[in-house]
């Protein structure tokens, strides 16, 4: 091989090292760069034009695409571009294809991700709600029940346990009534015996001083008894008195522990009962009744209507 024909040779290989050079420098920023200076527009120009702050147009022509909105963006700004300076459209196209080859299939998987994470999104919604709702009705309906129940209730007749206390006190009070009535017969043979007594003394002729003695002594002993339950009375007893507008269930002790009342009362009735104080009140239906104790009235405001009232009177300070 001559000389020559290796200059050729070289030659050749030059030209297609510069030209593969060339082509690989053409970018879509160099391309629109080089028309927009053929035109001797300036960056400011072009961004007018194109609506545009002019740093996207120099991120344009700095195949810098990562700062713009999205490849779709890009694509219309640089057709609008190529457009306007008058750009080879056949290698604006070509630079697209090679630069921004999937464009479009990221946006339509994004838009395709979104669209099933809503999807997903409002049926999880939906299951929640219908949780919710379903708690709420049980609510209301516990709620509903729990009224029913309450207003089938009888506030003004005692409860179980105010009924098994107050027979309890009943039986108490009773033994104790039968234990004193025991001792009746005792007192009453006395009596007999005494009369007896005094009849042995008129058969046998006792003289008048001995009657006139035995009689003083008969009157010193219902002086005495009378005095008693003058005593008996003045021991510090007081009167409570109670006046009923509607039916209450009522239970009364004294401070002997006695049963004054216990009994289901009618409307329209009044009870008188006096005892040692301070007495033990139990009221089903304390808004139906009105309370006088030693003739001064008893405040019942502050117990709710509907609910069992306990109380002692008169109240400690």
């Amino acid at each position: 091989m001559t000389k020559k024909e290796i200059d050729m040779l070289k030659d050749e290989a030059d030209n297609n090292v510069e030209t593969d050079a060339s082509e690989r420098e053409e970018t879509l920023g160099s391309l629109l760069k080089a028309a927009r200076e053929k035109q001797g527009a300036s960056i400011a120009d072009i961004a007018g034009q194109l609506h545009l702050r002019p740093c996207i147009v120099q991120d344009i022509e700095a195949d810098n695409f990562g700062e713009i909105a999205s490849a779709t963006y890009v694509k219309g700004y640089v057709k609008n571009y190529a457009r306007i300076v008058q750009a080879d459209s056949a290698a604006i196209q070509a630079c697209l294809e090679r630069q921004l080859p999937q464009a479009t299939a990221p946006e339509m998987q994004s838009f395709s991700r979104k669209t099933s994470r809503q999807a997903r999104d409002g049926r999880l919604m939906f299951v929640t709600y219908l949780i919710a709702f379903i708690l709420l009705a049980m609510l209301v309906l516990w709620w509903v029940q729990k009224s029913d129940t309450l207003s089938g209730i009888d506030l003004s007749k005692p409860t179980v346990e105010e009924m098994a206390d107050s027979q309890s006190t009943q039986a108490d009070y009773t033994e104790r009534d039968v234990m004193e009535r025991g001792t009746e017969p005792t007192v009453s043979a006395v009596v007999p015996q005494t009369e007896a007594s005094t009849a042995a003394l008129l058969d046998i002729g006792a003289g008048q001083e001995e009657r006139v003695e035995h009689s003083d002594t008969v009157e010193a002993v219902a002086v005495t008894e009378t005095n008693s339950d003058i005593e008996e009375a003045e021991a510090g007893l007081s009167a409570l008195s109670l006046d009923l507008s509607g039916d209450c269930w009522i239970n009364i002790k004294d401070a002997k522990g006695d049963t004054l009342v216990n009994d289901l009362k009618r409307a329209g009735s009044q009870l008188n009962v006096s005892g040692v104080e301070p007495f033990k009140l139990t009221l089903g239906a304390p808004q139906a009744v009105s309370i006088e104790l030693n003739g001064k009235k008893v405040n019942l405001s502050e117990f709710p209507s509907g609910r069992v009232a306990r109380l002692t009177l008169p109240e400690a300070r």
